[in-house]
């Protein structure tokens, strides 16, 4: 078979009469790509009109991901998709669907375009939230991408990089990638960010790295107790929220405790066990209960005088605050001197109430804190009074081997 060969282009007459003639003349070639943008920028804003109120299919999302990899979408219409990709991956049952295009996060967060770089970070945080697709988000290793993006110089991609990296932080197996990607420099920096979910989506990527003992030292390491304790008097309450949480993980070592009381937090965070907001209470009555934990720290909570307010805590509509106020006291109980102020503050009259609670946390922690207040010699003979013997027998029957063990202890 002969090779083949190229045959002679005829001589265009549009050609031969644009090379003839001077003045302006028309490039079919520069018009194209201009409207072929708009086109589909045009196609896809239908087709997202189109999808709205009906259920998100795997058809839909390779039509997504058509326009995501031509180079001929704008970036415009990218982050647009983005977008829609992030709000659907809100509901667990879509973002199953939508996880298909992290195989293009890569090349997405390495975008010229600031949305499209800023909407892939919302949409991987977004798909992190849910346990069901966390673990492929972990699975394709968007760390040292993300923490790159922590110091970009647009606020926005700031923002998204920072919620996504403080939800792929909740897997144990995004969380060291995260560290050994440099990002508690950055997000140690970033709690004194102007932006206020800049700091807050910080100090709960801190805080959720403080969570796992494998990164928790790690954490500790880079200081950031004092800027973390000056945000308990942020003006706004989810960056307060957040640095509570921050605190009451990274108390659970000694050093990340000293620091913490070093930095002021006791006297601030006794006052936030008041707070109208919940989770505040919770993180708050926690973050004592960490702190009392550690024999070089407790002093300092029992001196701040916190028993009476935990006291009132064990009252609280939400469970999980009650479970931090009782493990709260069972530790601050240890010193016969905060023993003292418990019994003072009327915690044996709800005691009762407690070992009868539905929560196996709070009837645990009630018995332990019991058993304490009985080791002391001084506030002995006030437990033997309120005459609990019954009830902790009772408890060494329950279907939990922890509040079996906490009976067995008062006992």
């Amino acid at each position: 078979m002969p090779p083949l060969t190229r045959q002679r282009t005829p001589q265009s007459l549009y050609s031969e009469w644009s090379h003839s003639y001077l003045g302006a003349t028309i490039s079919i070639h520069a018009l194209a790509k201009p409207l072929m943008k708009f086109m589909y920028h045009r196609a896809v804003l239908d087709l997202i009109k189109q999808q709205q109120g009906i259920p998100l299919s795997g058809e839909t999302i390779q039509i997504y991901e058509s326009y995501l990899m031509s180079k001929y979408v704008a970036e415009t219409t990218k982050a647009l998709i983005l977008r829609e990709l992030e709000y659907r991956a809100r509901v667990e049952v879509e973002a199953q669907l939508v996880a298909d295009f992290l195989v293009l996060y890569d090349i997405l967060l390495d975008s010229p375009g600031v949305m499209v770089r800023s909407w892939t970070c919302w949409a991987l945080g977004q798909l992190a939230l849910h346990s069901s697709t966390r673990a492929v988000v972990v699975a394709v290793q968007p760390g040292a991408a993300l923490v790159a993006l922590l110091s970009d110089a647009n606020v926005n991609i700031v923002r998204g990089a920072c919620f996504a990296v403080s939800h792929i932080c909740r897997d144990l197996g995004g969380a060291i990638p995260i560290v050994a990607a440099g990002a508690l420099e950055f997000l140690k920096q970033l709690l004194q960010s102007q932006d206020t979910d800049v700091r807050w989506h910080a100090c709960w990527a801190l805080g959720q790295l403080a969570y796992h003992s494998p990164t928790q030292a790690a954490v500790v390491a880079v200081q950031p107790g004092a800027q973390l304790v000056a945000l308990l008097s942020d003006r706004n309450i989810k960056v307060v929220k957040g640095a509570c949480y921050a605190l009451s993980q990274i108390s659970r070592e000694l050093d990340g405790a000293k620091a913490a009381v070093e930095a002021g937090a006791l006297e601030i965070i006794q006052q936030l066990l008041k707070s109208q907001d919940t989770e505040v209470r919770r993180w708050t009555a926690w973050f004592f209960a960490e702190v009392a934990s550690h024999s070089l720290t407790r002093q300092g909570v029992v001196t701040v005088q916190p028993c009476a307010q935990l006291v009132v805590l064990l009252g609280d509509g939400d469970v999980d605050v009650v479970t931090g106020a009782c493990c709260a006291l069972y530790q601050v109980c240890r010193e016969v001197d905060g023993a003292r102020a418990a019994v003072e503050a009327g915690v044996l009259k709800t005691v009762k109430q407690l070992l009868e609670s539905h929560n196996e946390g709070v009837r645990t922690h009630a018995c332990s804190a019991l058993g304490r207040l009985a080791s002391h010699s001084s506030t002995r003979a006030a437990v033997v009074a309120v005459q609990l013997g019954a009830h902790l027998i009772t408890l060494l029957s329950d279907a939990n081997v922890n509040v079996i063990r906490g009976a067995c202890y008062a006992g």
